[in-house]
């Protein structure tokens, strides 16, 4: 007689085993989770720093070893990767770390563009301290930027390279290029950037009615403390500080989640300073007079005009973003001079777009697929 097939045990009973399991994981992540530093889990991909200048530096990160099944954002999935690939540099906004691009080895913008088979490239614009607060957009824009964008030329040895950057880091990537008319920017993409400060809702309430207040008060400050800055960041989603809590006891046994939770933990809690001028500068000239969007913002005498920028430009949106909500984003399209311009909008908020759970797949897989295009074709038109 042939042998009896072994029954399966009832769903019941495989529901309770898994739950069981999800428990005790949970409860050893929990101890493990209690006792260790949140930053533990960032800023863990290997680099070697290849430039510097005033505070800032460039990193270079090693390529990783992979399999030809690269994982691409959350997904295991098949990627042809550019011959040739240009290099892509990371700018990040001033007020964070800039490791918000590498929050934990499963969480990193960084990683996903390694696996992709890019030369990835990081600005690092350090920590002001007290002696920095003359510190101007112009600073970064004018000297900071370019000598990154030099580095990575001169390291890579190639004719050009990619921008990517997140919030300020995204202007930054826009203000270099309109106004040096960098030729070797071959590609751009942006991520929650505003471009019409007037549509930033809650922020432009802000300056509108304040304007002379926050300007008073961060002279008196000097430097904006990032303590003050990331409690601001904080309040814009009082429920979501509270709840993220519960959210994290339910998810105890996902290592993955609690790796992200820490990440995003250490972004929120390790705020740097902002130069003083710079802080007063992007609002007068960028939040209240709107400049920017008009083409009127100008650094070191030589003015900012996005309809110049003629490289593609992918930016991305956060549907639900409160601080820099699409229509304030989604202006790109109308000022932009490139013809292969596209505006992608994605679920998140400020951070969601950038780093949260549908980020990787949404937002890192689509660019680093955008990329691969663009950079391909311009490696062959040499």
């Amino acid at each position: 007689m042939p042998a009896e097939t072994p029954r399966k045990p009832p769903k019941v009973l495989r529901r309770l085993e898994r739950t069981a399991v999800r428990a005790l994981t949970g409860f050893v992540n929990g101890i493990d989770w209690w006792q260790r530093d949140p930053t533990d889990v960032v800023d863990q991909s290997p680099y070697d720093i290849v430039a510097r200048k005033g505070l800032s530096a460039v990193r270079r990160y090693r390529p990783q070893v992979h399999d030809d099944d690269m994982r691409i954002g959350t997904e295991v999935v098949h990627f042809e990767a550019p011959h040739q690939a240009l290099p892509v540099l990371l700018i990040p906004p001033l007020m964070v770390q800039p490791w918000i691009y590498d929050l934990a080895p499963r969480r990193s913008l960084v990683r996903t563009l390694l696996r992709a088979g890019f030369d990835v490239y990081l600005l690092d614009f350090g920590a002001p301290g007290k002696d920095d607060e003359r510190l101007t957009l112009d600073n970064y824009v004018i000297d900071w930027v370019p000598a990154a964008v030099d580095a990575v030329v001169q390291t890579s040895g190639a004719p050009g390279l990619a921008l990517i950057g997140y919030c300020m880091g995204g202007l930054f990537a826009l203000m270099h290029t309109s106004v040096a008319q960098d030729p070797r920017v071959r590609a751009l993409v942006t991520i929650g950037a505003p471009i019409d400060a007037h549509k930033m809702s809650l922020m432009h309430f802000f300056v509108r009615h304040g304007h002379k207040e926050i300007d008073a008060i961060s002279k008196r400050l000097g430097n904006v403390p990032g303590a003050v800055s990331s409690t601001a960041f904080r309040l814009t989603n009082p429920l979501k500080t509270v709840t993220r809590y519960s959210d994290l006891f339910v998810n105890l046994w996902n290592d993955d989640y609690v790796a992200g939770f820490d990440g995003v933990t250490a972004w929120t809690t390790q705020f740097v300073d902002y130069p003083g001028d710079a802080f007063r500068q992007l609002m007068a000239e960028f939040m209240k007079d709107n400049k920017l969007k008009q083409g009127t913002m100008s650094f070191g005498g030589r003015t900012a005009d996005l309809g110049k920028i003629q490289c593609p430009v992918l930016a991305f949106a956060g549907r639900s973003d409160q601080i820099v909500p699409p229509d304030a984003a989604r202006e790109v399209l109308a000022v932009i001079g490139s013809a292969d311009k596209t505006f992608r909008e994605v679920s998140g908020g400020h951070m969601g777009v950038m780093a949260g759970r549908d980020a990787p797949n949404q937002v890192w897989a689509v660019a680093a697929q955008w990329l691969g295009e663009r950079m391909a074709q311009s490696s062959g038109a040499g």
